[in-house]
């Protein structure tokens, strides 16, 4: 399976504040992102969705039952060690059922810092522009020689009224100057971690995470004015823990368990909710997830390994709003996944395969609830190296998955339709990876080059009407597309070295429903050109690092045509790092060159921008 990796110091050096950050340098993946450090920000692999893309975090899944969407930018890089995309699937048999059952997962993995009987960590202090402030705090102690602790605390609070320049005609002859509204946000990203090792192959991990979100909503940008009074409260509870046994050659095993707690209050002031306390709409929602996950691998010869692996969870939806025109719904969900896997290794082949059963049962207080599901998919994939003497590898798989229907597209007022189908995916994949190490002008060199092919069947897209507007499984989406990645270093001496990583994709997403006014025109906000690049030098206690992410043009409507066309860009980033000691202090230009731009139409991303950090190691 394709796997892209960034950690260590290539983390540092990406100008990243949290995950979505990272995930946009990873070649295939498009991040939407709709503005400031408090927008929503989701990841989409390959042109396939953000619902497509599992998110994992320390081994086991996240979820939103609502939405189906994990807004990546409340995950901070202040203690994470590494972010791995992997598409299809894991290579690793030994995972929960649920690991199998997206189209592909970005994963991302807590700091375990080194056995030390002293208190160690890092205290940093980040101030920014548009007045903002980001202290956190992460702190590790080892208890004993086997089990350690360690908690995070990260705060941010930013005012987010950037300046930006709205364009009034497609020329560019008439423009407006604005600041950003209601833009502001409070957020705080608390963690405790704790590691116990029984033996050096068998251990129990134990999670509580907690995060509190008190934002303004911007909304789109619209002319001639700045008018937005919306509001969003989120608090969301998540604890989990992971028991791993590895001791054994022949046999080994973990078990899991998660429970994940979500609430959000959204407000609205509006002169048209005269009925109403303040002229204020408020909506409340609240979702809750208990997760149990037991997967095993076992080695019956030196060359096969076979895993089995269940998961089973429950979901429900709580909802309210002052405005009673309905009866919210309480939708609930069970969901069972069983996975067989295999993965035969000999010399230099590689072939593994799994199967995935998944059933679904729902329930709904209000009105009808959605069938039962129930569903096999399958997936295979080998990697061959061609030449005994070359880390030169082929690879290629298949995978056929599906994503169901989130609670929103099936229970919203009169928006949802409970008869929806799941979205299918078939994944094509064929491509090569080389890694070889030199003494001469390059000491490392990694590359890789994928084709693939994709195709979404039963999509899920809304059907505006008059007077709803509903959801139905009306689409047919293909994508053809390439991706290339090339990370080399050269280290020049003891002291100093420098790195270069680049990724370019060529995707074409298109719309093949048969009998659509649209078809085979190229998919909402999926650019057919698209890139990313990292330069860092490490000269002695100094670091200087340019980084950027470019993105071709993009449709923000079915019709490809140039009245739907949102322009290219490029966002170049540049640092500076001095480390001395324990200290360490970072300068950072973001969007060097005042780039004007939309990741998402209608919602203007920051100009030029500068931040300065501070950190002390303990």
């Amino acid at each position: 399976m394709p796997v892209q990796t960034i950690s260590g110091k290539e983390l540092t050096g990406l100008n990243a504040s949290n995950i979505s950050d990272v995930a946009q340098h990873f070649a295939g993946v498009t991040v939407k992102d709709y503005g400031g450090i408090g927008g929503l920000k989701t990841v989409s692999i390959r042109g396939l969705g953000a619902l497509h893309t599992g998110i994992c975090y320390d081994g086991l899944m996240m979820t939103d039952v609502q939405s189906g969407q994990i807004d990546l930018s409340r995950f901070s890089i202040e203690n994470i060690a590494s972010v791995v995309l992997f598409n299809g699937q894991p290579t690793d048999l030994l995972q929960p059922a649920r690991m199998f059952a997206s189209s592909g997962v970005l994963s991302f993995n807590s700091l375990q810092p080194a056995y030390s009987k002293a208190l160690t960590g890092e205290v940093k202090m980040k101030v920014a522009s548009f007045d903002t402030y980001n202290p956190s705090l992460f702190l590790n102690k080892y208890l004993s020689s086997k089990w350690s602790l360690n908690i995070l605390a990260n705060a941010i609070q930013s005012a987010g009224n950037y300046p930006y320049i709205e364009q009034l005609n497609s020329s560019g002859t008439n423009i407006e100057k604005k600041n950003r509204v209601n833009s502001d946000v409070k957020s705080l990203n608390s963690e405790v971690n704790s590691l116990y090792h029984f033996t050096d192959f068998e251990s129990l991990s134990f999670k509580v995470n907690q995060y509190y979100s008190e934002r303004g909503l911007p909304g789109a940008d619209i002319q001639y004015s700045t008018y937005s009074t919306e509001r969003a409260l989120e608090k969301s509870y998540m604890s989990q823990f992971l028991y791993q046994n590895k001791n054994s050659c022949y046999l080994q095993y973990q078990f899991g368990a998660k429970y994940n707690n979500s609430t959000a209050r959204y407000s609205e002031r509006k002169s048209t909710y005269s009925t109403l306390t303040d002229n204020t709409r408020i909506d409340h929602y609240e979702q809750n997830e208990y997760y149990l996950t037991s997967a095993f691998q076992g080695f019956p010869t030196n060359y096969l390994t076979l895993s089995a692996s269940l998961d089973g969870w429950y979901n429900n939806l709580f909802s309210s709003s002052n405005i009673n025109y309905y009866e919210a719904a309480k939708p609930t969900r069970q969901t069972i996944l069983g996975s067989l896997a295999a993965k035969y290794i000999h010399e230099r082949l590689t072939v593994s395969a799994n199967l995935l059963y998944t059933f679904t049962h729902e329930t709904n207080t209000v009105s009808d609830a959605a069938a039962d599901r129930k569903r096999l998919t399958p997936t295979v994939s080998l990697s061959y190296q061609p030449l005994e003497d070359k880390n030169l590898r082929i690879r290629a798989f298949y995978k056929n998955i599906f994503r169901l229907p989130t609670f929103t597209d099936l229970y919203y007022n009169d928006f949802g339709y409970t008869k929806l189908s799941p979205e299918i995916t078939n994944q094509y994949n064929l491509g090569a990876t080389f890694t070889e190490h030199y003494s001469g002008l390059i000491s490392e060199l990694e590359c890789s080059l994928d084709a693939y092919y994709n195709r979404v069947s039963n999509k899920i897209s809304i059907m505006y009407g008059v007077p709803y507007s509903s959801v139905r499984n009306i689409g047919r989406v293909d994508i053809k597309g390439t991706d290339v990645s090339v990370k080399a270093l050269k280290k020049i001496n003891s002291k100093s070295d420098l790195s270069l990583n680049l990724s370019y994709t060529f995707q074409l997403a298109q719309d093949y429903t048969t009998g659509s006014a649209t078809y085979r025109d190229i998919i909402p906000y999926t650019p057919v050109h698209s890139g990313s690049g990292a330069l860092i030098y490490r000269f002695k206690r100094f670091e200087y690092g340019y980084n950027y992410v470019f993105s071709g043009k993009r449709y923000i409507g079915q019709n490809s045509n140039a009245s739907n066309v949102l322009n290219p860009y490029i966002d170049q980033n540049v640092f500076t790092r001095y480390t001395f000691r324990k200290f360490s202090c970072t300068a950072e230009i973001n969007n060097l060159f005042n780039a004007n731009y939309d990741v998402v139409k209608y919602y203007p991303m920051p100009g030029r921008n500068y931040r300065l950090s501070v950190s002390y190691k303990l």
